[in-house]
């Protein structure tokens, strides 16, 4: 197919609910809406976010986004557990457990009737764990200083790469205050007749805090128990009613017991009972698990802004931004999407360019990243991908692609 040949470094690598997504260069993918309106309205949403994003500092608990068009997204490549073996005389690199999801079930054994966990293999190293409930709060914390509410808190929509954890997946977030759409149990519960004052009973209610810390509660529970929410117990004798029981359960605010680790059973407990003021009361708290932050944080606080998703990325340096500039600026495909030429569009990016990004990957690298995705869209990448599925572009879903002699 002519894509292939035009953009011959591009791969599809996932299929989500509302997009598919496309390796683009061995850090960056690109995720374009699938042809749906109701796909198409809901990428819609997720632009005006990254829109909001572009204009304040980034949140390093937060998938990166380099650049953004109306047909497509630019995003950090989050590969999740690298395996590596040998099949026929190649080494296989594999990409597995990208979403935080399949990393904690790949450690389940079920019960092949009920589908009830009956045995967890193992759990992750506590202090990861501890890094991962901070590094979710803070990321929840930084779209409540926006006024946003996440809006779909679950383990399918946080990315990882090898241990690095990052919340994805705004297509459901709005301003606080708003109506709260998705509300999949057990990250989101319907409100009980005593709740009168967070909104009618048998609804969701609206997003805030409450909602917001309720669904990070379940995540936490998930990341140190291994399991959902009763998702280890079989409440019903027809198992096709226990997602319903496990509603009416929630709706009764009646949670599985905690015997856990003390002092993360405390978070997980006052995250489901509502009990910190605002997310960011929640992201201090969390902050006070890893080793010496407390004191770090302290020292801080004398030069710096509170906020803590502030101390990230530093400037770069501006006489190496004026470098890339003049360097990008022989470098930039002239081809627009209208003059693109099928064959020769890849052509006019740099050879090697994949190289480039591996060789400046700090924070200083980010100019040069955007200006590939922007070099990229100009050559009518994102027009192409956009257009149709990816098998009738010519595309199949390349699983375990990194492989080499």
């Amino acid at each position: 197919m002519a894509i292939r040949r035009q953009f011959p470094d591009v791969h599809w690598v996932w299929e989500g609910g509302i997009s598919f997504v496309y390796e683009v260069h061995p850090h960056i993918v690109v995720k374009v809406p699938k042809s749906g309106d109701y796909e198409r309205e809901q990428f819609r949403k997720e632009l005006e976010i990254y829109e909001i994003f572009s204009h304040n500092p980034p949140c390093p608990s937060i998938v990166q986004c380099f650049f953004y068009a109306d047909n497509g997204i630019f995003l950090e490549y989050m590969r999740g557990a690298t395996t590596i073996g040998v099949l026929h005389f190649h080494l296989l690199i594999a990409t597995l457990d990208v979403t935080l999801c399949s990393r904690i079930q790949n450690n389940h054994i079920r019960d092949d009737e009920t589908d009830i966990i009956t045995k967890v293999e193992k759990l992750e190293p506590l202090p990861l764990r501890k890094e991962w409930m901070n590094d979710l709060a803070q990321a929840v914390a930084f779209l409540e200083s926006l006024n946003l509410a996440h809006g779909d808190l679950r383990p399918e929509n946080i990315l990882l790469d090898r241990d690095r954890l990052k919340l994805s997946d705004f297509d459901s977030t709005a301003k606080i205050g708003s109506e709260f759409e998705a509300c999949i149990p057990p990250y989101g519960r319907i409100l009980n007749s005593d709740e009168q004052d967070q909104g009618e009973s048998g609804t969701a209610g609206s997003l805030g805090a409450r909602t917001e810390q309720f669904a990070l509660g379940s995540l936490y529970y998930f990341i140190n128990y291994g399991f959902e929410v009763y998702g280890n117990q079989r409440l019903t004798e027809d198992y096709n009613k226990h997602g319903r029981k496990v509603v009416d359960l929630l709706q009764d605010m009646k949670f599985p017991q905690l015997d856990g680790d003390p002092l993360i059973d405390d978070i997980i407990n006052k995250c489901w009972h509502n009990k910190y003021a605002t997310i960011g009361e929640l992201a201090a708290h969390t902050e006070t698990l890893l080793p010496g932050r407390s004191n770090r944080r302290d020292i801080q606080a004398e030069n710096t802004p509170a906020r803590p998703w502030l101390t990230i990325l530093g400037h770069p340096v501006r006489g190496f931004r004026k470098f890339l500039k003049s360097c990008w600026g022989i470098l930039l495909c002239r081809t627009t999407r209208e003059t693109t030429k099928p064959d020769g569009a890849m052509s006019e990016i740099p050879d090697g360019y994949t190289l480039g990004i591996e060789q400046h990957d700090s924070a200083k690298d980010f100019s040069f990243k955007r200006k590939l995705c922007q070099n990229l869209d100009r050559c009518g990448l994102l027009h192409v991908l956009s257009s149709d599925e990816p098998e009738q572009l010519g595309f199949k879903l390349e699983w375990y692609r990194h492989a080499k002699n």
